[in-house]
């Protein structure tokens, strides 16, 4: 059995899995969601250790009796800790992902035409969004903290780095290459941490982690009632792929969360994106890279809770399935939930949500079916750019998305997402494909799986749903979409 720690935005799993991939158990825990100003978004770093730590004792306690190969980490990506070197103690709380914090000072690295020398060493855009910006912001503002990092004395690290220095009581610093990659001061080519990336942001080289390989040894557990070896960790929305079995140049999953990550595997090459997407690494097993090319959507999930919360227009989230079925497939009601901006490939980040084509006859049931064909139809802005990227540089997409996440589980939404992007939709082996994904990688580092093509013999053909729209209806949804889009582009210049 194997055991995943999966540190999410809003809290902390552990998971349990059997060599055939099936979920045995499963512990979660809450924490808090920290907002000191507009824009802003911390955790506690405790916080986030002692709930990876009880939600762990809470499985292992569960199954004292069965043997555990050992322990995978998947974890939020590009939130950021600084924390003393000597005593583990952190410094200020964890930077979330979302923090928006650095805009102006992104903004003015891109005004200094630095935007293209960190794209084509990284693969990503200059964004506050990444953790170079925030690991600028605390040496700039967190009193002494740059007279510490120039001794030496200060360890930088995303989340699965903040675990592995936990769970270890400080005897490993590490990442993975794909946590790594999300830093902006990765180089993706040369697979190091950059000298002129690390000269741009002013950050010390000797704060930095030490990169391995997803599957590679971090050390044993010495904060849990068994010791364990630590021997996978993986960023999430990348072992959600992995969980996915893309393994493969072509491959392509997406994640409904809160928000939508779509990836799509390019193998032995990296893709430097003509369309606002990002070039990242996949995996790195056995010091073989695979990359991929990846978008995301800022609203996906979330719009249901705002349907629920905010609008009080729904009481069941899992009433939408049945209420978007009743709405006619027709309605010309278009919601672009721009509500933190738009995400890939559009990168509007001034744009705010927008209602198109109400009349008197529209009611909370219109609203409810376009909020959802909404997160359809971004997807397909998604799939078209990784498309066109594919084919200005000769690969050719797979015509299957593997699905995973909560929206999954609404049967309307999938119907609707394969209508709108013409694709042959596929649910993922398991609701838990990020978990797995992480056990499957710890799988290979404790030599349990002998390889990528051990884990597909694992792989279980799950639901699937075909296009069955109407093609004028079809294409007259997506000229809807494109003409909301465009206005509420417009609307911020």
């Amino acid at each position: 059995m194997f055991l995943t720690i999966d540190q999410g935005t809003t809290s902390s799993r552990a998971i349990l899995f059997d060599g055939e991939g099936q979920l045995i158990d499963s512990h979660q825990i809450e924490f808090k969601q920290i907002y000191p100003d507009e824009g802003w978004v911390e955790h506690n770093p405790e916080d986030i250790i002692s709930s990876a730590i009880l939600c762990c004792e809470n499985v292992l306690e569960r199954n004292s009796g069965e043997k555990i190969e050992s322990l995978g980490i998947t974890n939020q990506r590009e939130t950021v800790v600084a924390w003393d070197k000597n005593n583990g103690k952190p410094f200020y709380n964890a930077i979330v992902w979302q923090d928006r914090r650095t805009s102006e000072f992104c903004g003015n690295l891109k005004k200094d035409g630095l935007q293209e020398t960190i794209n084509k060493k990284t693969g990503l855009l200059l964004d506050p969004y990444f953790s170079a910006s925030k690991i600028s912001w605390l040496l700039n503002n967190v009193t002494g903290l740059r007279s510490k990092a120039i001794k030496g004395e200060v360890c930088f690290g995303t989340i699965d780095s903040w675990l592995i220095w936990n769970f270890t009581k400080g005897k490993v610093f590490a990442t993975d290459a794909t946590n790594a990659s999300r830093t902006s001061l990765f180089n993706i080519k040369t697979m190091n941490w950059d000298s002129d990336l690390l000269d741009i942001f002013n950050i010390p080289f000797h704060c930095l982690p030490q990169v391995k390989n997803s599957s590679d040894f971090f050390g044993e557990t010495d904060q849990l009632s068994r010791s364990l070896k630590i021997t996978g960790v993986i960023g999430d929305q990348q072992s959600s792929a992995f969980g996915q079995f893309c393994y493969k140049e072509g491959e392509v999953k997406s994640t409904y969360g809160t928000g939508c990550f779509v990836l799509a595997n390019t193998g032995s090459k990296i893709i430097y994106s003509k369309k606002n997407l990002l070039s990242t690494i996949a995996y790195k097993i056995d010091n073989e890279v695979s990359y991929a090319i990846e978008g995301s959507i800022f609203m996906a999930g979330g719009l249901m809770n705002w349907a629920k919360s905010n609008l009080g227009i729904i009481d069941d989230i899992a009433d939408s399935s049945d209420i978007a079925a009743n709405v006619n497939p027709a309605s010309k009601v278009v919601i672009v939930p721009a509500f933190s901006g738009l995400g890939a490939p559009h990168w509007s980040s001034d744009s705010k949500g927008t209602i198109f084509g109400m009349s008197q006859a529209t009611g909370k049931e219109e609203l409810i079916h376009s909020a959802l064909q909404s997160v359809s139809l971004q997807t397909l802005d998604l799939i078209k750019a990784i498309k066109d990227d594919f084919l200005n540089n000769n690969l050719t997409l797979s015509s299957l998305l593997r699905v995973d996440g909560g929206m999954v589980e609404n049967n309307w939404f999938i119907q609707n997402l394969s209508n709108i992007c013409n694709y042959q939709i596929q649910k993922a082996f398991t609701k838990e494909s990020t978990a797995l994904g992480a056990a499957l990688i710890s799988g290979l580092g404790a030599g349990y799986y002998s390889g990528l093509d051990d884990l597909r013999n694992l792989s279980i053909k799950r639901d699937q749903a075909s296009p069955d729209m109407d093609v004028i209806l079809r294409r007259n949804i997506i000229l809807n979409w494109d003409k909301a889009i465009k206005l509420t582009i417009d609307m911020t210049k």
